[in-house]
């Protein structure tokens, strides 16, 4: 696929793990002709999410449209991100949303790679093992390493277990979480999400001690061996730009801006 192309595989692959959020802590899913809704009603901008819109019409059509999309967040009382891609309608929705109050919240890479040409580089760091969160205990030691190398606040920290916990483990769930262990300790997260076009990388984080080393990118890579072995062909995600190097370095190229927009917190 073109760049063009895997931008709107991007875009859409964002959506399907704001559904899975939504669901998996019970909220609803609103899947529109022209955008899919996401709200999962817990109190954390990130599990909740306008994704995909394709607004046609007037000015007026489309205003109206915005102001939809705010009501809907609004009947649950929680902030929310509207994703615009480069696939979003219209082309200018960036100013609708700036007319309805809502701010910028990030402008990121958004990234792919084709997994045949990955550099598939060893770890080089003694005593690191990646594996996937296979039970339980395996899932506490992801969340407080999530919770801990973001980090997370205490409100998003309790929302980012209530998304995560009832998705299980392993084939159970379409989502697949790792963790690196260093010397025993959890150090490094990512995970991987097996979705209708690609498979994406998600949660990527390491211990602010022990970063610098290719522990976030030996995690990286991992889920990435294990999305070959399953056939998967190519993968996209979201870059910070703490992040932007060592996907470059993996092979990951930039398809577009991710821009996410929001009311203020």
């Amino acid at each position: 696929m073109n760049p063009e192309q895997m931008a709107g595989v991007l875009e859409r692959h964002f959506a399907e793990i704001q559904a899975l959020y939504a669901r998996a802590a019970g909220g609803e899913v609103r899947e529109d002709a022209d955008v899919q809704l996401s709200a999962s009603g817990l109190p954390a901008r990130v599990v909740n999410a306008a994704n995909v819109a394709q607004f046609r019409g007037s000015e007026a059509d489309v205003t109206a449209r915005v102001e939809d999309v705010k009501a809907f967040f609004g009947r649950f009382g929680v902030p929310f991100r509207w994703f615009v891609g480069p696939t979003s309608a219209p082309a200018n929705l960036i100013e609708f949303a700036e007319q309805a109050g809502l701010g910028k919240l990030s402008d990121t890479p958004g990234m792919a790679l084709d997994i045949a040409t990955m550099n598939d580089e060893p770890t080089t760091v003694d005593g690191l093992d990646v594996r996937e969160v296979a039970d339980a205990a395996d899932f506490e030691a992801w969340w407080q390493t999530c919770v801990d190398s973001f980090p997370f606040d205490p409100i998003i920290a309790d929302a980012w277990r209530r998304v995560h916990e009832p998705l299980g483990f392993g084939d159970a769930s379409p989502l697949h979480n790792y963790i690196g262990w260093l010397a025993g300790r959890p150090v490094a997260v990512s995970a991987i999400l097996y979705g209708r076009e690609t498979a994406g990388i998600w949660n990527v984080g390491t211990m602010a001690d022990v970063r610098g080393r290719g522990i976030g990118r030996e995690t990286t890579l991992q889920a990435l061996r294990d999305a070959r072995a399953r056939g998967a062909t190519t993968s996209v995600l979201g870059s910070s730009p703490m992040g932007f190097p060592v996907y470059t370095r993996i092979g990951f190229t930039e398809v577009c801006r991710i821009r996410h927009f929001g009311p203020p917190a």
